[in-house]
């Protein structure tokens, strides 16, 4: 064997791939197609935005807050038909003070939900008014409900009218509220996160885009 065979032996040794015509890299150096792409981030899971996360774990609080003691109560009285001075002590939770309160309060974790279970499923529907504006404005709308109770908390009500009701607050009505302002805040921060706003929701609903023509 000659020298010169014996160096191309060596070159094609050195390097076993061979280009294809162009300079073209080989097919296993070859970047993924478009489809592969779109393949592989259809099979991503859905994960919730920080604001989601947010709002989710308020409204998850919220709702095991609801079954605390909100206020304490203590009662003196003369009244004679309560058969003279009674006193004692008491509480209740928003179910049992708040008549219609936690309906809304209920209605806020409910949306809440249901937006982190639309994006958690992937879903493509798309309501008119976007779930975080839903979510902001009835975090906004709870929050205001319970500092009112905490401004002005609930009195007796029948027979007990005529108590000196002294009502008193408990931590768990302000730990309401800050999950509460948390569910707002929750649905704010996402709405930036998607760079909607209430003004542009506004605009949207005054004026719906015009149903599509049928081809001729």
């Amino acid at each position: 064997m000659t020298p010169d065979a014996d160096g191309q032996n060596g070159r094609r040794r050195r390097d076993p791939r061979r280009r294809t015509a162009g300079g073209a890299k080989p097919s296993g150096d070859a970047e993924p197609s478009g489809d592969g792409r779109a393949r592989r981030a259809r099979g991503r899971r859905p994960r919730l935005r920080p604001g989601e996360a947010i709002a989710l774990v308020a409204a998850i609080l919220l709702f095991v807050l609801m079954f605390f003691d909100w206020y304490g109560a203590k009662a003196t009285t003369g009244a004679e038909t309560l058969g003279g001075v009674v006193s004692g002590t008491g509480g209740g939770s928003a179910w049992d003070t708040l008549e219609v309160i936690p309906l809304f309060l209920m209605l806020a974790i409910v949306v809440t939900v249901g937006a982190a279970i639309l994006r958690l499923s992937g879903s493509d529907w798309k309501p008119a008014i976007p779930p975080a504006a839903a979510v902001c404005v009835l975090g906004i709308l709870a929050s205001v409900l319970i500092l009112v109770r905490i401004i002005s908390p609930p009195g007796p009500g029948g027979a007990l009218s005529e108590l000196a009701f002294e009502s008193t607050l408990r931590l768990p009505i302000f730990l309401a509220l800050a999950a509460a302002l948390g569910i707002a805040y929750g649905g704010w921060r996402e709405m930036g996160e998607e760079g909607t706003s209430f003004a542009a929701i506004g605009k949207r609903l005054e004026s719906p885009a015009p149903p599509a023509r049928r081809g001729r």
